[in-house]
């Protein structure tokens, strides 16, 4: 019985250590960011592009202090402006950027940033195929948040690698694909949002200003904000 029982334990210990060789075999090393051509976020999207221009007169609310320090931790960029139109319509362009796309960039998430300053969701996320950009539809999604007399309709995307996904499992999924081959993804999040009480409005909107946008980059710079959406067909 003992015998067996040693026995036992020496193959549990083999197929532990056999269990651990394979996990750091399958570990990815290599930064997906290197083999592509560097990211500037600043440099990434036009200051003036379709009938937007960067309105200065807006200063982009501020995290709060323990949300920076931890959006500081996890990112190695991010960008936020302001855009104005002739007709006075403001939009809030967001951007964060890791060259290392893990778990940890739920942070910027906008149903974890915006109810963490106090600014919940009160609709729940939809995610809609959006209208054809550069030929084919991107999916997006759509959420509002509330307090008070400040009502903000939402449109953000995920890309990770290359690939234009959700948070969650599809997300979860994405990042595996990479890791098998050895890769490690870096992310990127696209936030458009407003201050306007009519949501359908404030999402069509959004939708102008993200086709301007797309419009006026450069198609390197598309395709590091759509990855293979943005590939010619």
């Amino acid at each position: 019985m003992e015998t067996r029982t040693m026995l036992r334990a020496g193959v549990f210990a083999a197929c532990m250590l056999g269990s651990t060789f394979l996990a750091l075999a399958w570990r990815p090393t290599a930064y997906l960011a290197d083999m592509k051509p560097p990211i500037e976020l600043e440099s990434l999207v036009p200051k003036v592009m379709g009938e937007w221009t960067v309105d200065t007169s807006i200063v982009p609310l501020q995290p709060a202090p323990d949300l920076q320090k931890v959006i500081a931790e996890t990112y190695d960029q991010t960008m936020a402006r302001t855009y104005r139109n002739a007709q006075g319509q403001r939009v809030m362009l967001s951007i964060a950027y890791g060259r290392n796309q893990h778990e940890g960039m739920n942070t910027h998430r906008p149903e974890i940033c915006y109810p963490g300053q106090g600014l919940p969701i009160v609709s729940g996320s939809s995610r809609r195929s959006a209208p054809p950009l550069l030929g084919q539809p991107v999916e997006m999604t759509q959420l509002v948040a509330r307090s008070g007399s400040r009502n903000e309709p939402i449109t953000y995307w995920l890309i990770v690698g290359d690939t234009v996904t959700h948070y969650g499992r599809a997300h979860k999924l994405v990042t595996l694909e990479y890791g098998l081959l050895g890769k490690i993804p870096d992310g990127m999040l696209i936030r458009v949002s407003s201050i306007d009480v009519d949501n359908d409005g404030a999402f069509a909107v959004h939708q102008r200003f993200i086709a301007d946008m797309l419009g006026a980059m450069t198609p390197a710079a598309r395709i590091a904000m759509l990855g293979r959406v943005a590939l010619p067909a």
